[in-house]
């Protein structure tokens, strides 16, 4: 951050080190609390953007984590507040996304601030209202807040009036803000900011990000200039790719961690670089896999050497594990991207990245946690598991190393919900400073943030209209807008862009115990029969109980062949990735088939030799015919399924499969699916599709296919699951949870602004047209060919999207049926049942475990022994066997209860034993035990193997019986 550690009493300024800089720069106050904070020279990007931010032009600063952007930005504010006797009034404000305001480099600062007596104040959500009241009184000079919160005050009569003296406002975490819709918001936030106290400076921070200019526009509105202080942190990297390959030694590691010896090789190789180094962190993509592998890594150098961290943790935990890595305790950190935000955690040696970071970004900034010493180098290794993992990990590495960043941003562009929301902020405003706000107005203020600046009248009208029928306010004759009841609470109601997700428990039904959790996008845009993979074994799901929050799963005996069509938060490749991926891959082949040595193909990427696997794989597939990839599509066909190699990266693909599904499916009235990685897309139809639909589908016009690809988009789980948000953002439906047809509401709103972001939403975040756009021109240019190639079985590298589910490190194949059903058995026979004589009355609770094979009565010796749900009150059901035998009158209620009751001591009178195991399990009730159970089990396998697919039936059919 650019301090350095002192000891009492040594000298604070070695040889005019402070003087140099600081002392030309800063306020001679400053400069001296400063030094006493340990800030002894400035790093090299405060050397650059000090200068800039003090001569008062907006500044974007870009550069690692550990970089000191913060005070690059801070010192010199401070430094014009103390000199220019600001004390009244919001001088500055802070934006960060984060909530956790008051820890690292915040606290840090604020001292300092408070030291020089400059008045700061932290508010957001969880800011106390006697602390909101002060700030009323008393605003602080620096307000460091979030733009949630920033939406607020911009309403507020109270703190509008502090808010005229705002000169500075600073971003943070800029490239987090820009890929998402609470940056739109917050860009038109800021032009209100500008209505309120005329124009001001701002400087934004961001990561290293290859799109500056956008990031500009971005920062400044339309019109502004903006001078970039980019630190190129390529110069300081060192990153090896590496593909361990099994040897010996990992058969018997492999045995010892219940994996594969490809696997234990990966395992031994990151046990070598920890221990090699005194703190290093461990990237994965996924929490599953950051959990499987530090498990893993603690068997092999003990659990307090190692540990996990990641969002779901407790905070308490992951403190801990940053102080225990600060200290040296911990010698390793497993984690996701949780640790590629600014967190202190000390020094850090090397950092490990598990698989493709699949991102050159992401590559940089994990690899920036290592050498934050002054002059240190970041060290990264990337360790990966299979040919397209290795290759695509060298193209990130090679362009990470040359300073190659993605410019492609998931920006949102006229994001209508957004605007929606801001043009409510505005007629509040307008309402609070009595004037009047115009169409104009709207459009004047809007159009000066990047994001909005093509919005068009016609485009904010269908908002406005909107907005009226909706009864929210009342666009008059004037062209003026007035507020109605209603708006003031969609408002703030609605300040957040961030979707409340639920996540739903999963839950073995064999063993009945929870395996982890599945965010809520994931349970929505899925379906019963779908093949995941959860805490590294493979599952079907079987059952979604929404009321509940439950999805229920069931162990697969087999290695999986599917993967979900849509995979949460995966890391998306960029196109420009996979395609020189596609080249790469391609080149060596051609070095391979022509007796040159591959190491002269690899020469310029960071690897330090050329694995066997790889060239073994290559060579099998220059056997198949299957090549050229990069000016062809090539399409392996089998009559129901094909694999299409096309190098559009994760987004293009699924831009790809979206459209060939609709497209065979419009076709052939069938419902095609389909999988896809970044290279390639698997479609599966239940009947044999002709390959000339494929190449048809091809050789549309790009219009054509944009508009078939928004019209899949339209039928997609993702869309519905979309649809509830975007209409609660819309104030179309209640932010708390509600039941509600989506089907019947989307048909509704069909071409309505609502529809209209939905589908925005999606091409933005999830699905991207352009790759698809030219492909498809390219084929009907001829600048592309297209190939089919009729296969019995897939080639390798068509392979790799078969065996998806190899990436998990574990040795996936499943679980055997004899365990499955020891364990469905081990949990049934743990369950208690009450027995009831339906004679006498005689009644017990057991564990079903402890009942003979035959039952009768203690008691009387009777054999009408009923069996009860769990929970049920013996002596009532009782009462009720009393009354039918009596012929007494008994209650629609109590005959059914009667029935149930003879059914089950019929049942047990004819099976003994085996009735009251069936009756144990989940939804087994008496007629599926006499019908579709009992008879069938000869053996006891056979009547668990019975057991296990009632109560399969039982999960899947659930939901309807529960309506």
């Amino acid at each position: 951050m650019g301090r350095q550690t002192h000891k009492a009493g040594e000298a604070l300024l070695p040889d005019g080190l402070m003087s140099d800089f600081w002392g030309r720069y800063l306020h001679p106050r400053l400069v001296g609390v400063i030094r006493e904070f340990g800030y002894l020279e400035p790093t090299p990007v405060q050397e650059r953007a000090i200068p800039r931010v003090l001569g008062g032009v907006n500044v974007l600063i870009t550069a690692p984590t550990g970089s000191g952007k913060t005070e690059a930005a801070m010192f010199p504010i401070m430094s014009k507040i103390l000199s220019d006797n600001l004390t009244s009034g919001v001088a500055a404000i802070y934006i960060t996304p984060a909530r956790a305001l008051n820890r690292d480099v915040n606290i840090r600062l604020r001292e300092i601030a408070n030291r020089l007596g400059i008045t700061t104040a932290v508010r957001h959500g969880d800011t106390p209202e006697s602390e909101r009241r002060r700030q009323v009184r008393e605003p602080p000079v620096i307000l460091i807040t979030t733009p949630e919160t920033l939406q607020v005050i911009l309403a507020m009569r109270s703190m509008r009036r502090a808010l005229r003296s705002v000169r500075w406002v600073v971003v943070d975490e800029l490239h987090e803000l820009m890929n998402d819709e609470r940056g739109a918001q917050l860009s038109i936030a800021l032009e209100r900011l500008v209505n309120i106290a005329g124009e001001y400076q701002r400087i934004g921070l961001s990561a290293t990000i290859g799109n500056t200019e956008l990031a500009s526009q971005f920062l400044a509105g339309v019109g502004r200039p903006v001078e970039v202080v980019s630190v190129d942190v390529s110069r300081e990297m060192e990153v090896s790719v590496e593909y361990p390959e099994a040897s010996e030694e990992d058969v018997d590691l492999a045995e010892e961690l219940n994996t594969t010896p490809e696997t234990a090789a990966r395992l031994r190789r990151i046990v070598e670089i920890i221990s090699a180094h005194r703190a290093t962190l461990v990237f994965t993509n996924t929490r599953d896999e950051a959990e499987l592998l530090g498990h893993r890594l603690g068997r092999v150098l003990g659990d307090d050497a190692v540990g996990v961290y990641h969002g779901s943790l407790d905070r308490e935990e992951r403190e801990g594990l940053e102080e225990g890595l600060r200290s040296g305790g911990v010698r390793a950190v497993v984690t996701t991207s949780s640790l590629e935000l600014g967190i202190d955690i000390g020094h850090v040696d090397a950092v490990i990245q598990y698989s493709s970071p699949r991102q050159v970004t992401k590559l940089i900034q994990r690899v920036g946690r290592s050498g934050h010493r002054l002059g240190g180098r970041a060290v990264g290794y990337v360790i990966t598991r299979d040919v397209d993992d290795y290759l695509e990990s060298l193209v990130i590495a090679r362009r990470a190393l040359n300073n190659e960043l993605e410019r492609g941003v998931e920006y949102h562009e006229k994001a209508l919900d957004v605007l929606h929301h801001q043009v409510a902020g505005m007629v509040i405003e307008a309402r609070i400073e009595g004037g009047a706000l115009t169409i104009n107005d709207v459009l004047n203020t809007v159009r000066r943030a990047h994001p909005f600046r093509g919005l068009t009248l016609e485009e904010l009208m269908d908002v406005l209209r909107f907005m009226e029928s909706n009864r929210f306010i009342r666009v008059n004759e004037d062209g003026t807008i007035t507020p109605r009841r209603g708006l003031h609470r969609y408002y703030f109601e609605n300040i957040s862009m961030i979707p409340d997700q639920r996540h739903y428990r999963a839950r073995d039904m064999i063993t009945n115990k929870a395996i982890g959790e599945l965010d809520e996008e994931f349970v929505e845009t899925t379906e019963t029969g779908t093949q995941i993979i959860l805490a590294g074994r493979p599952w079907r799901i079987v059952g979604i109980d929404h009321e509940k929050g439950e999805v229920v799963l069931e162990p697969l005996n087999q290695i999986l062949n599917a993967v979900p069509t849509w995979i949460g938060e995966e890391i998306p490749v960029p196109t420009e990735v996979a395609q020189e991926t596609c080249r790469l891959r391609e080149g060596l082949m051609g070095a391979i088939a022509n007796g040159v040595d591959p190491a002269t193909v690899l020469a310029k990427y960071p690897t330090g030799g050329v694995p066997s696997a790889l060239i073994e794989e290559l060579r099998q597939q220059l056997g198949t015919g299957v090549t050229g990839f990069t000016n062809a599509v090539i399409i392996e066909w089998r009559g129901r399924d094909a694999v299409i190699h096309a190098c559009l990266g994760t987004k293009g693909n699924q831009a790809l499969a979206l459209y060939l599904a609709r497209f065979i499916g419009q076709r052939y009235r069938v419902a095609v699916t389909y999988v896809t990685d970044p290279y390639r897309v698997l479609i599966t139809a239940p009947i044999g599709i002709p390959p000339q639909a494929i190449i048809e589908a091809l050789s549309q016009s790009p219009d054509y296919v944009e508009g078939e690809l928004r019209e899949a988009i339209r039928g997609t789980r993702l869309y519905r699951y979309r649809f509830i948000h975007v209409a609660r953002r819309f104030g179309v439906l209640p932010r708390e949870s509600v039941d509600v047809n989506v089907e019947r509401l989307a048909t509704a709103l069909r071409d309505t602004v609502v529809d209209r972001e939905v589908i925005r939403e999606i091409l933005t975040e999830k699905v991207d047209s352009t790759p698809l756009r030219q492909l498809v021109s390219s084929v009907r240019e001829g600048r592309i060919t297209v190939r089919v190639v009729k296969v019995e079985q897939y080639t390798p590298i068509a392979q790799h999207i078969i065996n998806q589910a190899g990436k998990y490190d574990t040795a996936i194949q499943g679980i055997p049926t004899t365990t499955i059903l020891q364990l469905l058995k081990k949990r049934i026979e743990e369950r208690e049942v009450t027995l009831l004589c339906l004679n006498c009355g005689w009644h017990t609770t057991m564990k079903v475990k402890y009942i003979p094979e035959q039952i009768k009565c203690p008691r009387c010796g009777m054999r009408q022994i009923a069996v009860l749900k769990y929970g049920e009150d013996p002596t009532r059901a009782y009462e009720i066997a009393k009354k039918a035998r009596r012929k007494q009158r008994l209650t629609r209620e109590e005959q059914e209860k009667w029935q149930e009751l003879t059914q089950t001591a019929l049942a047990v009178l004819q099976y003994g034993k085996k009735a009251i195991t069936a009756l144990a399990a989940h939804g087994v009730g008496p007629t599926t035990a006499i019908r579709k159970i009992l008879p069938k089990a000869k053996t006891e396998q056979e009547l668990y193997q019975q057991i296990l697919e009632a109560e399969r039936q039982y999960q899947r059919t659930k939901p309807f019986w529960n309506e």
